[in-house]
């Protein structure tokens, strides 16, 4: 699954409630965060792996 930061635009691998891939606590900012069927768009590791 993935999950979508929106302040960023940005898409990780993960879902909300728990961490990213590539580590960033969802948990935080709830609200800066939704769960989608995207293509992931994270470069870091772990997500893009």
């Amino acid at each position: 699954m993935a999950v979508k930061h929106i302040p960023t635009g940005i898409v990780h691998s993960g879902a909300k409630g728990g961490n990213t891939e590539c580590g960033f606590n969802t948990k935080e900012s709830p609200s800066h965060w939704v769960n989608t069927s995207s293509r992931i768009t994270c470069d870091k590791n772990g997500c893009k792996n």
